[in-house]
């Protein structure tokens, strides 16, 4: 378990954060928890620095309550700072199950920021909301306490990405840096990964259409793929279902014979098959070839 973390952060007169080590006794501090005076005991043979509060609170101010508090505080602090000015905010985290590296921007799809929200009477320590007031990311803040098996199917269960932090001593001294780099995250955008299956209900399907050059006569054709998103935006591509082919057939064929290749990539090439040879086109490509394309015809 280790030692037992004492108190040891406070505010001075005006206003900044204070480690024990570093305040002085003729000075007067006060909790970040509870905001009574505290004093610095930073001087004694049988026990480590610590502030003690002057009169006995009412509120429950120990090391790890105030350290989460603050912690969380400055949380809320910096991601409402950066969605103030529609700034992104990257966190770097490792599947635990097939150790796929991410770095994806948590603020992304959020529009607001909510702090010790209750849902079905489980309480989380902030909420990321979607546009529509819908629950997408939960960030849980913890020291030695773990997360239960309940509170983490209750967050699969109502397909809700959770970031977990867990603090150490120390770990109020750069906030940011701890914050870009979560001890866990509950998502996943491999296919092939066990974590995906419990959290698959996070990731959305979007079809979309892309542009495609033939390398071998020059032809632009248009081709449908799916792209992969979730509250992170978007995390990768896939290819259609058979489900989904029927639904372009119908939308974009109406009722016209076309067969997978088609739908993959269609338009009439002079190569054979389409897909052979067939390099993706940017928009900016894309104008290129269109205005190459104007120009030889007036020719």
């Amino acid at each position: 378990m280790g030692r037992k973390l004492l108190h040891t952060l406070g505010y001075n007169d005006q206003g900044i954060i204070v480690h024990v080590n570093d305040a002085v006794k003729s000075k007067s501090y006060s909790c970040p928890l509870c905001g009574e005076r505290i004093i610095a005991r930073n001087g004694g043979k049988s026990q480590r620095p610590h502030f003690a509060h002057f009169k006995k609170s009412e509120v429950k101010c120990n090391g790890e309550s105030v350290l989460s508090h603050y912690f969380k505080m400055k949380t809320l602090d910096i991601l409402q700072e950066h969605l103030n000015n529609h700034s992104p905010f990257h966190i770097k985290w490792n599947c635990p199950y097939c150790s796929k590296l991410y770095n994806k921007d948590v603020l992304q799809k959020i529009v607001s920021i909510k702090d010790q929200c209750i849902m079905n009477g489980q309480p989380s320590v902030i909420t990321l909301l979607g546009d529509n007031g819908q629950p997408l990311i939960v960030i849980e803040i913890t020291i030695r306490r773990k997360l239960t098996k309940k509170i983490l199917e209750f967050y699969e269960s109502n397909h809700i990405i959770l970031i977990h932090y867990q603090l150490h001593e120390n770990d109020w001294i750069n906030i940011t840096q701890k914050l870009s780099q979560p001890n866990y995250v509950t998502f996943c955008g491999n296919p092939e990964c066990y974590n995906f299956q419990f959290y698959q209900n996070c990731i959305q399907r979007e079809i979309f259409l892309q542009k495609f050059k033939c390398k071998k006569c020059n032809k632009i054709v248009d081709g449908y793929m799916v792209r992969n998103t979730s509250a992170f935006g978007v995390i990768g591509l896939d290819n259609l279902t058979t489900l989904e082919k029927n639904q372009i057939i119908s939308t974009y064929f109406r009722g016209k014979r076309a067969t997978t290749a088609d739908i993959v990539v269609y338009g009439k090439c002079r190569c054979t098959p389409h897909s052979k040879g067939l390099v993706c086109l940017t928009k900016s490509e894309l104008i290129k070839e269109t205005q190459k394309s104007k120009i030889a015809k007036k020719e």
